[in-house]
């Protein structure tokens, strides 16, 4: 009798099984090393927190008043760059005038000499005299990076051998920037925040009507601002919910690859708030080596890793404090990051949407049925799969938040749920609309593969700012009048006499 021979690919759905149970497992490992090490890694005493009584490592500034201290730390230049005003941008930076820190000063930066961020700015100035700060008027055209445009000058104003550059919806605690510098070992070039979220809104004590700030000092609460319309135009159950949402987000999903990837040594740098060694950074040919990239953060960590320098994160998560709580921003945000990511590294592409949990659950579910001959039933085992990623990513949510969570469990499944269906949707949206055009701030962008990025759009998208028209890389003596209603002596003309011949005056018309 003669035997026919097997289909050559008789065996395929057997090998596709097998391999999609491996990398099911896998992940798993994945969930409970990113658990593991959250714990381990994030919000750790310092060592010589037992002997601080005898010896204080650090300075306390309350409203500019330094007290004495023995222990010396390095010097820290911080960068913020600054554009336009949102509700909460006056206590974000204001945060940045109050850390326990013995050295150090604030480089604001502000490229459209209109923009109502420089009067927020010279308040602080004001209100915190004793605190070294200047601020930067112009920005610097050295690439199609607007991050990178507005802090550069700043930068190369630096006095100090280490740089932080934070974003201004990053608001910061006393006691970060000690922890970031205590993580800067002499292998170290970059030392960057897992980006997590305040808890800008509890739930449980939330009066229905609040206030977009307590502050009587800030300015921007006299402004017409698009963040406060926004804010005062969602209910409380809007702001609650995509407050909710962000935050589950990134302290299960994105903390979850953040967590594992600086385990392994993998590079996965967001640059919304990092401290690097300028010594690294020069090396490399500095800021503006990244200048034609708009995800300068993932190449900056990628040069100096090659050069052999290690990056490394913070035990303080990085918190964002949004003012305005809008679910299309966040989910245009999402869809900017997915478009950056597959421009930068095109094999996330196929390894992206198997992270999810859904997506994957159901390869696993399909792969178990397959391999059992049928004796595995496929919804019982999603239904168990989605069930203990649910309960860890519960368990990772409070390793990042390190106390109690603002919402309740129930809020916490809604926003889970919602935040499991729309992952893939997004990532579909992504790669199919316009997968090379991204918005940010106020310009389009086409991207090209390797990262390389180019100005799609040459007319602003938003009537508000103006685009870059400094040449020079260097700032400038500016003036700047703002015409802006406020009560009488609010703000007074405030001149600044910076080092090394750089010149910034700025004026408040009141």
């Amino acid at each position: 009798m003669q035997l026919i021979p097997p289909p050559m690919f008789a065996d395929y759905d057997i090998l596709l099984a097998c391999g999609l149970l491996i990398f099911w497992c896998g992940y798993w490992l994945v969930h409970i090393s990113a658990i593991c090490y959250g714990k381990f890694k994030l919000y750790r005493k310092p060592k010589s927190e037992s002997s601080v009584q005898l010896i204080p490592s650090l300075i306390s500034l309350e409203h500019g008043l330094p007290r004495n201290n023995k222990k010396q730390y390095p010097g820290v230049s911080i960068l913020k760059p600054l554009l336009g005003v949102d509700p909460n941008l006056f206590v974000n930076l204001s945060s940045y005038f109050q850390m326990e820190y013995p050295t150090y000063e604030v480089l604001i930066c502000v490229v459209d000499r209109n923009d109502p961020a420089a009067m927020v700015a010279n308040r602080l100035l004001e209100m915190y005299p004793s605190v070294d700060a200047r601020l930067f008027l112009g920005g610097s055209q050295v690439g199609v990076n607007p991050k990178i445009n507005n802090v550069h000058a700043a930068y190369q104003a630096a006095k100090y051998s280490l740089i932080l550059i934070s974003d201004s919806s990053i608001k910061m605690k006393k006691d970060t920037l000690s922890d970031m510098v205590d993580n800067m070992a002499d292998d170290v070039a970059i030392v960057h925040q897992v980006p997590f979220t305040c808890d800008r809104i509890d739930n449980r004590t939330e009066p229905m009507t609040s206030p977009l700030s307590d502050n009587p000092a800030d300015p921007s609460s006299f402004l017409k601002l698009d963040g406060k319309v926004e804010y005062q135009n969602q209910t409380r159950k809007q702001r609650r919910f995509v407050a909710t949402l962000e935050k589950v987000f990134f302290g299960t999903a994105h903390a979850r690859v953040y967590l594992m990837a600086d385990l392994v040594g993998a590079i996965c740098h967001t640059g919304m708030s990092t401290l690097l060694r300028k010594q690294a950074m020069d090396e490399c040919g500095g800021l503006q080596a990244f200048a034609s990239y708009l995800a300068e953060d993932y190449f900056m960590a990628k040069l100096v890793v090659a050069r052999g320098w290690r990056t490394t994160i913070s035990g303080r998560p990085a918190l964002q404090n949004n003012g305005g709580s809008e679910l299309s921003k966040f989910q245009d945000r999402l869809r900017r990051w997915v478009k950056l990511r597959i421009a930068m590294v095109p094999h996330t592409i196929v390894l992206e949407p198997l992270s999810e949990c859904l997506i994957l659950g159901a390869c696993a579910a399909w792969a178990a049925n397959t391999l059992s001959g049928g004796s595995i039933d496929p919804y019982a085992f999603y239904m168990i799969h989605v069930l203990v990623w649910f309960l860890l990513d519960w368990i990772l949510l409070n390793v990042m938040q390190n106390g109690p969570l603002p919402f309740t469990k129930f809020e916490y499944l809604v926003a889970w749920l919602y935040r499991e269906f729309m992952g893939p949707y997004l990532f579909l949206t992504a790669v199919l609309w316009r997968p090379s055009v991204v918005t940010w701030t106020t310009r389009q962008y086409r991207l090209r593969w390797g990262g390389l990025s180019e100005i799609y759009n040459q007319h602003s998208t938003s009537s508000s700012s103006e685009s870059i028209t400094a040449t020079v890389p260097i700032a400038t003596t500016t003036s700047v009048t703002y015409d802006t209603t406020v009560p009488n002596n609010y703000c007074s003309t405030h001149q600044q006499q910076p080092p090394n011949g750089i010149g910034f005056t700025s004026k408040i018309k009141v």
